[in-house]
């Protein structure tokens, strides 16, 4: 697609209602403003003579004045506690005093005018794929809390003054949407943009300009405004899943800090009603977040807890149900985690830390000695009491040897497609050892269009089989086929020395998910170090077909000797090895015939990626065909136990060159429900 067609295609939204860039804002006037404001509470007893007299001036400067000494509900930082870190210095902020403005890693130099829709990935000669979330995330605001801070903790007037004249620019050429809510590309006014800004950004922007000369009553009252015209939006559009959450915090937060206004109450009990019924709605009996991405866990988490955190400072309570429902998502972040307090990079999620969040799991469970060891970094409380976890709902099971940092670990995804940000990863596994990821995935790149989106998407970027060369195919079904009301069938059973999950792949390969093969993934963890796969396909008919396994190695070199491949690291490493298949190559660094061997790279810049080993192990049989893996992951130096796997009918044995043989049996899976 040439680069102008692409740009048309992009801009055609606009082109189709060109009205709307004619329109500004704020839309709420300022009489309607004010009178939305509770004007018989006694401290706002000036601001009311000022507006019984429609002496707008005298209002903007009572409302102001009142605002600048207010003290309950207190703000997250003291507004007076001005230019305390006189020679504190934010990057960011100078850049944003300069119009050079920063989106998902993005820089773009503005002239004297933001542009807030403006977009450098749809300009016709952009050397970026198209991404809508620059714009998007844009108007989340991030640089002007850039400048609040920076005024706040150097008490320069500079970054005051630009703050207020970009809030000024903002909101008079992004009105607020009426007729319906503005989830497009190059909208300024997502749902979910509306409840970051009012969730998180606003909130502290507001305190840590309010004793600045520049933030004058004019910009503070038009401040106040937009906040209200963010409420009345909120109020009449939301989404669902991880947005929603977003949404409901940002109501909730408007309610809660601006009880001022007649609506206040009514904003408050809507967000907390919402996010009340969307703990059991999105959220899984076992604890998981159904869109199976611990990351957006994490964010959803983080949003319930939005009104939770408001309520020392606030007064206002939350109905007796709510906090309590929150302990099962604490549990899931905990579980799952991976040696050293992190979560799993399960479909669209990095690995960020849990570690504040356990501190708040701690403040809000005291009794559980299990949050406070995470919260402490495992310094006081007790670990878990079990090492291995499942999340039968989830279909995600964890297997580990402790809670030491240099742990072994390996998660296993078996269960539905989930709400959103999902990958076509069904029976993917992953594996850390002795502190370092050894089998990775593709993890979370930003949301363009390139090749290497599509790629961490589908399936060569996972751990599984491919069918005949053909990946999982489960984003063609329908909707309501992406979470579950009772768990998928698997298998799990943990010991004190062995694991055992198992799990069943059967929507179809391809564009069209042809029904070829249906592919039972057995994972057992024979502890402390060694990890057996045995992969069943049985094909819907007799013809030969091809199997192809993959193992993405977390390294820079990985060598092959005969079935087996390990990679060549300074630390630990891992050795794959096949039993009864057919051959193996290893691919790094492919884009021809499809994009294969590579992982995201967050240091590399905005959309870096890394070439990385990907063994492929293949065999081409009819019938029914077993494939049998082990994973030993190594030492620096330490050479690998596992002799051989053998497997007759169900009866799998695992030899070792030290000790005794181990026996294991494999289940049949339950049926559908």
């Amino acid at each position: 697609m040439s680069n102008r067609l692409r740009l048309l295609l992009v801009l055609l939204p606009a082109f189709l209602h060109p009205a709307a860039a004619a329109e500004t804002g704020p839309r709420l006037a300022e009489p309607e403003f004010f009178n939305r404001l509770d004007l018989d509470r006694a401290e706002l007893s000036a601001v009311k003579a000022a507006v019984t007299h429609s002496d707008w001036p005298a209002a903007r400067h009572e409302l102001a004045a009142y605002f600048r000494r207010r003290a309950r509900p207190r703000w997250e930082v003291e507004p007076q506690a001005i230019g305390r870190e006189p020679q504190y210095r934010d990057p960011a902020a100078e850049k944003a005093l300069a119009h050079r403005l920063s989106s998902i890693g993005i820089e773009w130099q503005f002239g004297t005018n933001i542009d807030w829709g403006f977009n450098p990935t749809t300009q016709p000669d952009s050397k970026w794929p198209v991404n809508h979330e620059w714009t998007w995330q844009l108007n989340r605001h991030a640089h002007w809390l850039a400048l609040a801070r920076a005024f706040h903790a150097t008490g320069e007037e500079r970054y005051a003054r630009e703050f207020a004249a970009q809030l000024r620019s903002w909101v008079s050429s992004c009105p607020v949407p009426e007729a319906s809510a503005n989830n497009r590309a190059f909208s300024r006014w997502r749902t979910i943009e509306a409840g970051i800004r009012t969730g998180s950004v606003w909130p502290e922007i507001f305190p840590r300009v309010l004793a600045a000369r520049s933030f004058d009553d004019e910009s503070l009252v038009l401040m106040l405004r937009s906040f209200v015209e963010h409420a009345d939006y909120l109020m009449k559009f939301h989404t669902h899943g991880n947005w929603l959450t977003m949404e409901a915090n940002g109501l909730y937060h408007i309610g809660a800090l601006f009880p001022e206004f007649k609506d206040s109450a009514r904003w408050r009990e809507t967000a907390a009603d919402r996010l009340l019924r969307e703990l059991d709605a999105q959220v899984y009996p076992d604890g998981a977040q159904m869109e199976l991405a611990p990351g957006y866990h994490a964010v959803a988490l983080r949003n319930f807890l939005g009104p939770v955190r408001l309520i020392a400072r606030t007064g206002f309570e939350l109905p007796a149900a709510y906090v309590p429902k929150l302990e099962k998502m604490f549990d899931y972040l905990l579980l799952s985690m991976q040696p050293g307090f992190h979560m799993p990079p399960l479909n669209d999620s990095g690995s960020g830390s849990i570690t504040s969040y356990m501190d708040e799991a701690a403040a809000l469970f005291p009794a559980r000695e299990d949050f406070q060891w995470a919260a402490s970094g495992g310094n006081r409380g007790r670990p878990p009491t079990p090492t291995s976890c499942a999340f039968p709902c989830a279909g995600q099971f964890f297997m580990r040897s402790g809670w030491d940092p240099d742990a072994v670990w390996l998660g296993f995804e078996a269960g539905p497609f989930g709400l959103g940000h999902q990958h076509e990863d069904k029976l993917s596994v992953i594996l850390t050892a002795y502190g370092m990821p050894l089998l990775i995935e593709g993890g979370v790149y930003t949301y363009d269009a390139s090749q290497w989106r599509r790629y961490v998407l589908g399936s060569h970027a996972h751990n599984l089989v491919l069918v005949d060369g053909l990946e999982q195919n489960r984003r063609r079904l329908p909707r309501e086929t992406f979470v579950v009301q009772s768990p998928l069938p698997h298998l799990w059973e943990s010991s004190a020395d062995t694991d055992y999950a198992a799990g069943r792949y059967d929507e179809g390969w391809g564009k069209n998910g042809a029904p070829i093969a249906i592919h039972t993934r057995h994972v057992f963890f024979l502890k402390p170090d060694c990890f057996v796969i045995v992969d069943q396909l049985e094909p819907a008919d007799d013809r030969p077909h091809t199997y192809e396994a993959l193992f993405h190695l977390n390294s820079s070199l990985a060598k092959i000797e005969g079935l087996r491949v390990t990679t060549v690291n300074r630390g630990p490493n891992l050795e794959v090895r096949a039993f009864g298949v057919g051959d193996v190559r290893i691919v790094q660094g492919q884009t021809e015939p499809v994009v294969q061997g590579w992982s995201p790279d967050s240091s590399a810049g905005y959309g870096g990626v890394r070439p990385v080993p990907t063994a492929i192990f293949r065999t081409t049989a009819p019938g029914k065909t077993t494939l049998l893996f082990g994973l030993s992951p190594l030492r620096p130096e330490q050479p690998s136990r596992l002799a051989s796997l053998e497997l007759a009918g169900d009866e799998l044995t695992v030899r070792f060159t030290d000790g005794a043989p181990r026996r294991l049996k494999l289940k049949p899976l339950p049926a559908k429900p």
